[in-house]
């Protein structure tokens, strides 16, 4: 991809966390965006938000995930509500990116973090 061509297109990201909860990582999401949070119950444990303008940001569990939590500074084993994945809807760089990263600093604030094995997935549209 040449020049400034990703700017001008499409995409959607999947970031992976531990640290903190799938409950808190959807309300810390949900509360920077003024959205509600809807949680489905099923075996995702998937927390749907839905902005003002409709568009929804997914969190959900993700079995590749090692869960953990900070114990006096220390990372400790978690259950398995830790296991955090934040799914975006489709984003654009010019208008979106200024929200993207104010969520994953949002997050990185309420305690998530990501370890060496965690992953963030960029799927490009054009």
């Amino acid at each position: 991809m040449a020049g400034t061509e990703f700017l001008q297109g499409r995409f959607g990201i999947e970031i992976e966390m531990t640290g903190i909860t799938r409950n808190k990582a959807a309300n810390t999401v949900a509360k920077y965006l003024r959205g509600t949070v809807d949680k489905l119950y099923d075996s995702y444990d998937t927390h749907r938000i839905t902005t003002e303008d409709g568009r929804v940001w997914t969190i959900v569990s993700d079995i590749s995930i090692l869960p953990q939590k900070k114990v006096n500074g220390e990372n400790v084993s978690a259950d398995k509500t830790y296991s955090v994945e934040l799914i975006s809807p489709i984003l654009t760089y010019n208008e979106d990116i200024e929200t993207l990263q104010e969520i994953v600093r949002n997050l990185r604030n309420a305690g998530a973090f990501s370890e060496r094995q965690n992953r963030t997935g960029v799927h490009y549209l054009k």
